[in-house]
């Protein structure tokens, strides 16, 4: 395992209506019928694991409605980072693809959506984690925190959760 990161960004995104949206290239920029945000909610919903893929997209879903500039942290590792799973809540690994050097966070609800570029094109394992989701459930406000890892994969992996908050059952 490798001890550093080979890029490191540091972003605000907005999440809205619980969710926020995480992309490369937008699967419905050439089909407006495209429903992949919706089958990706389903599938984090039907699994349990609060993070759904679908057509390139994953949906990052949390226990709170809104949060406004929250802290996400991009990480591009040469190969798969050490765990610090007791650092987070929530931490939940999915396949994902940089098609065009940059990545999109938008919030479900019409916010702006945030870049991250340049990034290295290619196949990805991801490794999305979360924090805060108690303090922020419980009317805490700014206390939410994100990081998305990277690094290059060679095969095709289910996803996994590596550590799962508590919470859900209260929140959902």
């Amino acid at each position: 395992m490798t001890t550093q990161p080979s890029t490191t960004t540091d972003l605000a995104i907005e999440i809205d209506h619980g969710q926020v949206y995480i992309y490369s290239v937008a699967p419905w920029a050439d089909d407006p019928t495209n429903d992949a945000v919706l089958r990706a909610l389903t599938d984090a919903r039907r699994s349990g694991r609060w993070v759904g893929v679908a057509d390139g997209v994953i949906d990052l879903v949390v226990p709170f409605q809104k949060s406004f500039d929250a802290p996400m942290r991009v990480e591009v590792w040469p190969a798969e980072p050490i765990a610090d799973y007791e650092n987070w809540d929530h931490v939940v690994d999915v396949d994902f693809d940089i098609h065009n050097g940059q990545l999109v966070f938008e919030p479900s609800g019409g916010f702006k959506p945030v870049r991250c570029e340049p990034l290295p094109s290619g196949q990805y394992r991801a490794r999305v984690s979360g924090r805060g989701y108690t303090e922020m459930l419980e009317g805490g406000e700014g206390l939410d925190s994100y990081r998305l890892q990277l690094w290059p994969r060679d095969r095709d992996r289910p996803a996994e959760v590596r550590r799962s908050w508590s919470g859900w059952s209260k929140a959902t």
